[in-house]
């Protein structure tokens, strides 16, 4: 096990968050790792981007005017501000669906604020304040444009399910009767591949959008692949909200970065080509690779054990954190006591082998 952060009381270590990185360019070369490259992960909802493809793949975008929010919000996973619920809601509407064909569950909103006002005015959520409910909207419209049944469209042997699985099979390179499948939280299927193979698929989708002379890129996904990361990284708060680091990470880089949580502490990134010159001369990157990020915290941390690490881990590369002065918030992590006085924190400490 790889000590990624350390949860110091005092001066004293109290706690330590471990897990695996790896950093690959999108020829699936391994450039940079700690712990174990091999570890096997479940992509939980940072497989959304691979999921809204299909619907694109069939002429989703013109048959229903997706706007860049609406593949945004797809892709995302909401805080369940109104602004998030309007857009899911108008999104049922473009099918002639409404909230009682989302089999996606209801929970209270990630969105703090939002999951708040709610309890105060005595109100329930509903399936359009879940976090998936962009997805699950997007996959109802797809069953019509695929002309399958919209009931039971969470089946991992609907034809929509089998068809995502076969496109994260692409970008992963792994066959997809070789990608083992669980129950994700909202229903649908939930992929398992290993670190290498997930920060592989987020180089090569990102690899897509940039054109067929970039390393990796698939041809066949050029114009599908470029509407999803152009939505998620043009409209980062239909991507998660106030709730994630996601949000205002994606908006440091202007569309360089495409990134993406997964629940139990998985995270993906997918570097632009245009971010060569900023990463360090060790990870000899070709001008024409994309870079793949994927790390895990072994304890499932989403907040304290995993958002120090992923600016830590883009420090190593290279990346100018102190040009982007709005990721700060999420590097400093206090421990404090119950009044509030800082007794300690959380310091990502890890080292990155570069080959």
């Amino acid at each position: 096990m790889h000590s990624l952060a350390n949860v110091y009381r005092g001066g004293q270590i109290e706690s330590t968050h471990t897990g695996s990185i790896v950093v690959v360019d999108s020829s699936g070369r391994l450039l940079a790792f700690a712990g174990d490259p091999g570890t096997v992960i479940c992509l939980r909802s940072a497989a959304k981007p691979f999921q809204a493809i299909p619907l694109i793949e069939y002429g989703g975008v013109a048959e229903y005017d997706l706007s860049g929010e609406d593949i945004a919000l797809m892709c995302g996973s909401h805080g369940g501000e109104p602004f998030h619920v309007a857009r899911a809601a108008a999104l049922l509407r473009k099918g002639e669906f409404d909230e009682s064909d989302l089999l996606c569950g209801t929970h209270f909103p990630y969105d703090e604020k939002t999951a708040n006002d709610l309890r105060a005015a005595g109100e329930e959520p509903s399936p359009l304040h879940n976090n998936c409910s962009g997805k699950h909207a997007g996959m109802l419209l797809a069953t019509e444009v695929m002309d399958a049944p919209s009931e039971d469209y969470v089946a991992a042997g609907h034809p929509l399910q089998v068809l995502c699985r076969h496109t994260l099979s692409e970008f992963c390179g792994v066959a997809a009767e070789e990608i083992p499948i669980a129950i994700d939280g909202c229903g649908v299927p939930a992929y398992f591949l290993t670190l290498h193979r997930a920060a592989w698929a987020y180089a090569r989708l990102m690899a897509t959008t940039e054109g067929m002379q970039t390393t990796g890129a698939l041809s066949r996904y050029e114009e599908s692949a470029s509407h999803v990361v152009e939505a998620m990284t043009a409209f980062p708060e239909y991507v998660a909200g106030r709730w994630s680091i996601t949000t205002p990470l994606m908006d440091a880089f202007g569309g360089g970065m495409l990134a993406k949580e997964g629940a139990e502490g998985f995270y993906a990134m997918g570097l632009s080509s245009s971010l060569s010159s900023e990463l360090t001369e060790r990870l000899r990157v070709d001008d024409h690779s994309t870079v793949g990020i994927a790390l895990k915290i072994d304890d499932g941390s989403m907040g304290r054990g995993r958002n120090p690490v992923i600016l830590r881990t883009l420090e190593l590369l290279g990346i100018d954190l102190a040009a982007r002065p709005q990721l700060a918030p999420h590097r400093a992590w206090p421990v404090t006591s119950v009044t509030g006085k800082p007794v300690g924190e959380v310091r990502s400490e890890f080292e990155l082998e570069i080959l």
